[in-house]
């Protein structure tokens, strides 16, 4: 897992402790606050500028590239998405499940499609294997969850989503994965994208899938990008096209 690029801060030194802590529980480097280093820069790094700072601010935990005001920070904005108009096919994907399901992200990352999922089920667990991603998507829940109520029902675990599903006992309802894949197309991913796949080696996702369609009870739903072929070459029962995302649906109720 790459994260030698990776180091924490904040914004002024009365948060010096408080990052300091979270820079024990991550093992990530603390480098003092962001005001020290601005003064010391180039005792710091020759190249700050490509470094990520993963700062502890008065309000928020966020992700950022380098210590210059055009890099904009990247956290788990709950409050934002909850105004965006929702995907309609990942929508698709979740009819005809149950409102009393039980309902696995394997795959949470920063928590955006989790916060739909949270609309529909009644319970949501989110598994997220990178500490310092599982630190952005908690410290989001515990900012926001008393202005969108639905993030209440959400459990985050920091795991190896096999090893977490392996060990289950009571097998969910239906369980989402989204790979990070590479971009296939012209254009540029979405920066929090791109950080992601700087920052960290990502898995392929086949023994993921294979792993879900053994545990789940309904159904499995994976994200792809749309001229991607089907995770580990497994066809789903149908897929879900958008312009850029495809969604396959591997129906179990019948298996």
């Amino acid at each position: 897992m790459k994260t030698l690029n990776l180091v924490i801060t904040c914004t002024d030194e009365e948060l010096n402790r408080e990052a300091l802590k979270l820079s024990e529980s991550l093992n990530l480097p603390f480098v003092g606050s962001m005001k020290t280093l601005s003064k010391n820069i180039k005792d710091f790094d020759e190249l700050p500028s490509k470094k990520f700072f993963l700062v502890v601010s008065k309000d928020l935990i966020y992700l950022k590239q380098g210590l210059g005001d055009s890099s904009k920070p990247i956290f788990s904005d709950f409050l934002k998405w909850s105004k965006q108009s929702h995907r309609v096919n990942l929508v698709k994907s979740l009819r005809g499940l149950p409102k009393k399901s039980l309902f696995i992200d394997a795959t949470a990352g920063l928590g955006k499609d989790a916060l739909l999922f949270s609309s529909f089920v009644d319970k949501l667990i989110l598994i997220e294997r990178v500490p310092w991603i599982h630190a952005l998507l908690e410290d989001g829940l515990k900012r926001q969850n008393k202005l969108i109520p639905s993030l209440k029902k959400i459990e985050v675990i920091c795991s190896d989503s096999k090893d977490y599903l392996l060990k289950l006992r009571s097998n969910p309802d239906a369980i989402y994965l989204d790979p990070m894949f590479e971009n296939m197309g012209k254009s540029k991913a979405k920066r929090e994208v791109q950080a992601l796949r700087e920052l960290v080696v990502e898995n392929s996702g086949e023994e993921l899938l294979e792993i879900s369609l053994k545990k789940a009870k309904n159904r499995v739903i994976v994200k792809r990008h749309r001229k991607a072929q089907s995770l580990a070459g497994i066809e789903p029962t149908y897929s879900l096209k958008g312009k850029t995302i495809r969604y396959d649906v591997y129906s179990l109720k019948l298996s």
